[in-house]
């Protein structure tokens, strides 16, 4: 008897009666499918998230799915089972996932724009904890070199900073452009230096 070698380590038998109900040819050995019914169930639930973050609605993975074992019960019969099975069904949703994705962008249809909102609805925005770190030590560090600035210096960024321009924040400050010009640059290069 054939025996495959399932995603989960185990090996088995293959139920022909599966295999004869799906390609239409029989086996002669007796048990031909129950070992690619256990690599189905074993690899479904990864299989779904691997094709989500490719990009893939819930719908679109299911189909996929479908396809890769119908593809793996076709390969067995025809060709004999392979090595590695759990890679080569990978393999196969992969290529699957990328036709998909090339045939989408062929022919553009009215529901892309849900398909590409709930990919965006997917991705959380908030930063990873890695991130926040980082972020909370660059403020820290812009704090610190504010800090170094004299009220003048600081004051100038801060109101370029809101945007307005060096004619703008020299009459606000009661100086000319010149100086709003000296203040900006010398408060930019310092706190180049401590950040």
């Amino acid at each position: 008897m054939e025996k495959l070698h399932g995603a989960c380590g185990k090996t088995s038998v293959v139920v022909p009666m599966y295999l004869e109900l799906v390609t239409g040819k029989a086996n002669r050995q007796g048990a031909a499918g129950e070992d690619i019914i256990e690599l189905y169930d074993c690899l479904r639930p990864s299989l779904k998230a691997y094709l989500g973050s490719r990009g893939l609605d819930r719908e679109h993975s299911e189909d996929v799915i479908q396809e890769v074992f119908l593809r793996l019960v076709r390969q067995t019969v025809e060709r004999g089972a392979k090595e590695n099975m759990k890679a080569w069904v990978f393999r196969v949703a992969h290529n699957l996932s990328v036709d998909y994705h090339r045939s989408q962008k062929r022919r553009p249809h009215s529901g892309e724009t849900e398909t590409r909102f709930a990919m965006r609805e997917r991705v959380d925005p908030a930063p990873d904890p890695e991130q926040k770190i980082i972020l909370v030590e660059r403020a820290r560090q812009l704090r610190g070199a504010l800090a170094q600035l004299t009220p003048r210096q600081r004051h100038a960024l801060l109101l370029r900073a809101k945007g307005l321009r060096y004619q703008e924040i020299a009459t606000l400050m009661g100086v000319s452009v010149q100086r709003v010009g000296e203040l900006m640059q010398r408060a930019i290069s310092r706190v180049e230096v401590e950040s």
